[in-house]
Formats: structure tokens, C-alpha cells, sequence
């Protein structure tokens, strides 16, 4: 799981440098003029994979709250992010839904190898 976990990650980071917007060249990170949170979810999508890759013993509690910030900021819009979007929204929106159930899976795995 810590794979999908990590390949979940630097997707969603790949989609912040692709255009977000159909039909315009505007990725997220045109956008960090505007607003913090471009920073923000770049970041959230960078610590688990860094985590990951390192096989850092933090990697579940690192995942759990890049993914559930994620989740929770950008979860309800994930369907119109992976249907409308341009390429750049549709990997965010992909890698969310995944990240967030590769997280579960790491829990669930975790769990079951301490009963």
C-alpha cells in the first residue's frame, strides 16, 4: 500500500503543474498570486510522498492528514474536478479519491497485522 500511497501523491503533484482549467493554460500554481491554499495543496500532495518514499515510520499519520485535509477541502468537487476539469483537475480530483482510499487501506493493513 505504501506504493499506491506514493503514486497517489506525486500524481496530484504532477496535476498541479498541468492546467486545471479546460481550455486555458492555467495550472494551480498560476493561481499562488491569488491565494495560499495553491501552497497548501501542493504541500499536502509533496508530504506523502516524501513520507512514502522514505519509508518513514510517520508515513500513516502523514498520509492521514494530507489526505483528509485534501479530502475534506476538496472532496465534494472531486466529481466535477475529474469530469469538467482540464488535465491538471482531473489527476487532483483521481488522486484524492485514491489517496484517501490507499490511506484507509494503510489503517486497515496496520491493523490487521497487530491483531
Amino acid at each position: 500500500m505504501r506504493r499506491y500511497l506514493a503514486g497517489f501523491a506525486l500524481l496530484g503533484l504532477i496535476g498541479c503543474f498541468l492546467p486545471v482549467i479546460g481550455g486555458t493554460s492555467i495550472s494551480l500554481f498560476d493561481l499562488h498570486h491569488l491565494t495560499w491554499r495553491a501552497w497548501l495543496i501542493a504541500a499536502a500532495f509533496a508530504a506523502p510522498a516524501v513520507a512514502a518514499w522514505r519509508r518513514s515510520a510517520a508515513m500513516l499519520i502523514v498520509s492521514a492528514i494530507s489526505f483528509g485535509y485534501l479530502g475534506l477541502r476538496l472532496g465534494p468537487r472531486c466529481a466535477d474536478l475529474v469530469l469538467y476539469a482540464g488535465i491538471g483537475g482531473k489527476l487532483i480530483g483521481i488522486a484524492i479519491v485514491g489517496g484517501v482510499i490507499a490511506t484507509v487501506g494503510v489503517i486497515l493493513e496496520r491493523g490487521r497485522m497487530t491483531a
